[in-house]
């Protein structure tokens, strides 16, 4: 058996001061961080979701034989699309805080065969990155850039 000995209680000052430093200075990168990393993800995920309405809203003009529209509104703090079917609409998104629209993106309209003209419509979030979504006339590619 193994004797304890009396005076080993716990963890010295030294060591307790370097944890905390490490923890903090850790803490304080985190913090500096992760903002960043926020605004790009809004930025990259508000591109995607206007990508996706916008190819499936082509994608059921195709289908149905029907027009479709998406028309962009812009206003101070608050920038947003709306998709119609023939003039009615059928669904209106709003950009999360600190994305907008960078100029004023044309309207489109997706006639029966699936065509429109080409636009490139592009976002923007706080800290100056852009981000765009470009509709080709000729092919109706409709990309991410």
């Amino acid at each position: 058996m193994s004797k304890v000995r009396a005076n080993n209680r716990g963890f010295t000052l030294l060591e307790m001061l370097i944890v905390l430093t490490l923890l903090a200075g850790s803490g304080f990168y985190l913090l500096i961080k992760l903002p960043v990393n926020f605004e790009k993800q809004h930025l990259a995920f508000e591109t995607t979701q206007l990508l996706e309405e916008i190819r499936d809203a082509r994608q059921a003009a195709l289908a149905e034989n029907n027009w479709y529209a998406v028309k962009f509104y812009y206003q101070t703090g608050s920038h947003r699309y709306q998709i119609f079917r023939q003039g009615k609409m059928i669904k209106n998104v709003s950009f999360k805080d600190g994305i907008e629209f960078v100029g004023r993106p044309g309207d489109l309209t997706f006639n029966a065969s699936g065509r429109s003209v080409g636009t490139t419509i592009t976002l923007t979030n706080s800290l100056g990155e852009q981000r765009s979504v470009i509709v080709a006339p000729v092919g109706m590619r409709i990309r991410e850039k």
